[in-house]
């Protein structure tokens, strides 16, 4: 009897015990969607949403309870016909305290949520440098060795990658979805941070450390993704321009033959937002920052289209994230990082972001990263910079403008506002100058300006005025218009704008008037003989920091007493030497051009530059060689004269010499034959060549004369009196036997 009675004891224990597991763990009546989890962040002052499914249930109830277990605050709200419910209270102010959830269906507790906070939310969106994650960054990967890690009062939430919908990762709705499965929640300390956003990392910890409170991001981003992915179907259709470059593009998939398979995940319209974005309805974030772009460029998407799919998305997003109707959400972009698109599609689309942000400059901010180190890994590729922490925290400094009244008028990179051409100089007028324009350094560099002919030379510039620069050069008497930064890489450009602090956010690239552009300048590092050294992006392999300039017989260094900022000194150790700008890559015995170098010199009429011979004797400059192939090359004769070669005196005084690019020796034979400037388009390698004993020799400031015509054509040229040696003597005699034209010419 005992034995029976202590059976049913431990079975009536276990029942009672069971009961009260229920009653604290849940009901499987009511379910937070998965969105949902502790340690998460939700905006002060703002909506706090609970939202998910329930069946059975009539009303669902919510309170917050601070540190002590007293309720703060509390909600209710009726299960809709849909089995969905969605209660919400008012966050309150964001501080360093954590609270509790605690969820009821009819009155029976459901689900709870611990180490809640409040601060500040933001949206973290975009392709793969915005995917890009803080354990592969410069600055991360030292974190990662060292075991370092962030705030426990930042926290995050990161979507999956690729985001599932009915158990596959490989279909797509027609409609948006509401919940993620499988996304995390976690605060700055968790290892899980190493696999965040690098860039919304160091976002977020600035942020942190500039509001003094928790704050979080809501990371939705897929490498190589579309603009279009992000986009809603409802946004589209009430879009007749965007709508309308989708079916240019032959990207436009109306509904009635949206199938739910076979769609790309990177780019078709509206997958990324069904089921990444729609999801985050729930949150009050109070902004974005949006890395992406690349895969539109690849697309050859023009910036204007850029620009209209930009705006249909920041109009729905405002919808969706709970702005009002007459309110824009707050987006902090950033420009797309140097990378070898070909031509100037890079430079037109970092231009189209910043003319974006003057539609509506209340609500976006524009930050520059052409300044920004492009070192990289080989695994992940160069078209992805490893220093993520200058971006995020760029985008940060916007932030604390744009939304938090900080730094107002710096908050976006400064732009044209206006332009007045006039006494041979373009005067550009910028906005967002704050306390006013200043030099990164003593010499602005990154300045180019045209003629009506639109090809562009460097420039000289001044800072005239807080907010204008005057941008001129000598050799484009009547300049049309001008651009600065406006190339794949420009490491090189200094202008920025400045706040109470010193220097703020870096000038935006732009250009003044890109419609008559023939010839952009871009890529010539070397023609200041200011650098030791540029960026090139050649692959995944070889991108790096190279060289401005290489010698042969001669050791190279840089010295101040130039023309102007600094100049090439040559200590020759042989008799024959070479002085050469690099525009290849030489890798063992094979070598080829560097794709992001500007190759083309057949614009220019002229082209000068100052020499200083600093030795004891006499040097000879050979000639300045143009190879338009490996053996073939041209040389052009010097200014006022029929040769390719001049005598440099050792008198250590600056004298300029100029090319006349109208007459070009093959070989500097000058009785042989010449050539148009219409042979420079395409040139593979660029050598001035030197004869001199104890020979020590500086080079500064190569100017550029542009001229829109090719020049006069081939010809052969005879002239004996010419002839400086035997050889030249013989190619004279073949001209005169192989041309008859050039012999009959010649009588009169």
């Amino acid at each position: 009897m005992k034995r029976i009675v202590s059976c049913l004891l431990a079975l009536l224990l276990c029942a009672l015990s069971a009961t009260a597991a229920f009653a604290v763990n849940g009901t499987d009546k009511a379910k937070l969607y998965d969105l949902y989890a502790d340690g998460m962040l939700f905006r002060q002052n703002a909506p706090a949403i609970f939202a998910g499914t329930a069946t059975g249930t009539s009303v669902v109830q919510c309170e917050l309870l601070d540190s002590t277990g007293a309720v703060v605050a509390k909600a209710q709200g009726p299960v809709n016909k849909s089995n969905r419910f969605s209660v919400s209270f008012t966050a309150p102010k964001g501080s360093y305290s954590e609270y509790t959830v605690q969820m009821y269906a009819d009155g029976t507790p459901f689900a709870t949520l611990r180490n809640v906070v409040f601060g500040e939310l933001w949206l973290a969106s975009g392709q793969s440098n915005m995917d890009y994650p803080l354990g592969q960054s410069e600055t991360g990967k030292g974190m990662m060795e060292t075991g370092k890690t962030g705030s426990r009062w930042l926290r995050f939430y990161r979507a999956p990658t690729y985001a599932r919908y009915n158990g596959s990762e490989e279909l797509f709705p027609l409609d948006a979805q509401r919940d993620i499965e499988g996304g995390l929640w976690y605060d700055g300390t968790n290892g899980q941070i190493y696999s965040t956003s690098a860039v919304a990392f160091f976002f977020a910890q600035k942020m942190q450390q500039t509001l003094d409170m928790p704050f979080g991001v809501l990371q939705s981003s897929l490498g190589g993704s579309s603009i279009y992915s992000w986009l809603s179907r409802d946004a589209i259709e009430s879009d007749d321009a965007v709508r309308a470059d989708l079916t240019a593009m032959d990207a436009y998939f109306p509904e009635e033959s949206w199938s739910e398979s076979g769609h790309n995940t990177y780019l078709d319209m509206t997958v990324n937002y069904n089921k990444k974005i729609a999801p985050l309805g729930v949150f009050r974030p109070a902004g974005m920052i949006w890395y992406q772009g690349e895969t539109e460029i690849m697309r050859k998407v023009s910036p204007e289209a850029y620009a209209r799919a930009f705006d249909c998305m920041q109009r729905k997003y405002s919808r969706l994230f709970g702005f009002a109707e007459d309110a824009r959400m707050p987006f902090v972009y950033t420009q797309i990082a140097p990378f070898d698109y070909g031509g100037s599609k890079l430079q037109m689309m970092n231009d189209g972001y910043a003319k974006m942000q003057a539609l509506y400059p209340d609500s976006r901010a524009v930050t520059p990263i052409y300044d920004v180190s492009k070192a990289y890994t080989t695994a992940v590729g160069y078209i992805h910079p490893m220093v993520k922490k200058t971006v995020g925290e760029r985008m940060a400094y916007a932030a604390a403008g744009l939304v938090y009244g900080d730094n107002t008028d710096t908050c976006s990179a400064a732009y044209p506002s206006a332009v007045d051409v006039r006494d041979g100089s373009v005067y550009v007028t910028l906005s967002h100058t704050g306390n006013g324009l200043a030099v990164n350094g003593t010499r602005l560099y990154g300045f180019a300006v045209c003629g009506a002919d639109g090809i562009y030379v460097p420039a000289e510039a001044q800072i005239v005025s807080a907010d204008t620069i005057c941008v001129y050069a000598e050799t484009v008497p009547e300049p049309t218009a001008a651009s600065y930064a406006f190339a794949q890489t420009d490491e090189q450009a200094n202008l920025y704008a400045t706040d109470a602090d010193g220097l703020a956010m870096p000038v935006s690239p732009f250009i003044t008037d890109a419609d008559g552009m023939r010839q952009v300048w871009q890529g010539r590092e070397w023609t200041s003989c200011d650098h030791a050294d540029a960026w090139h992006t050649i692959d995944d392999v070889n991108t790096g920091a190279y060289d401005t300039w290489q010698a042969t017989g001669a050791f190279l260094h840089w010295t101040d007493d130039a023309v102007c900022g600094k100049a090439l000194h040559a200590l020759a150790y042989e008799k024959r030497f070479t002085v050469q700008p690099t525009m290849l890559y030489r890798e063992d015995r094979l070598s080829r051009r560097m794709p992001d170098v500007d190759h083309d010199f057949s614009h220019y009429r002229q082209i000068s530059f100052y020499i200083r011979n600093t030795g004891s004797t006499p040097l000879r400059l050979d000639a300045v060689r143009f190879y338009t192939s490996g053996t073939v090359w041209y040389a052009p004769a010097v200014n006022g004269t029929d040769d390719p070669d001049c005598e440099i005196p050792a008198d250590g005084k600056w004298r300029e010499v100029t090319l006349d690019m109208d007459t070009l020796y093959l070989f500097g034979n000058e009785c042989g034959v010449t050539a148009s400037r219409a042979k420079l388009r395409n040139i593979r390698d660029l050598q001035l060549r030197f004869t001199g004993t104890d020979a020590e020799v500086d080079l500064d400031e190569f100017r550029f004369t542009p001229d829109g015509t090719d020049g006069s054509g081939v010809r052969f040229v005879a002239r004996f009196a010419a002839a400086d040696n035997v050889w030249e003597m013989f190619c004279a005699v073949c001209m005169l036997l192989l041309n008859p034209l050039d012999r009959i010419l010649s009588l009169f």
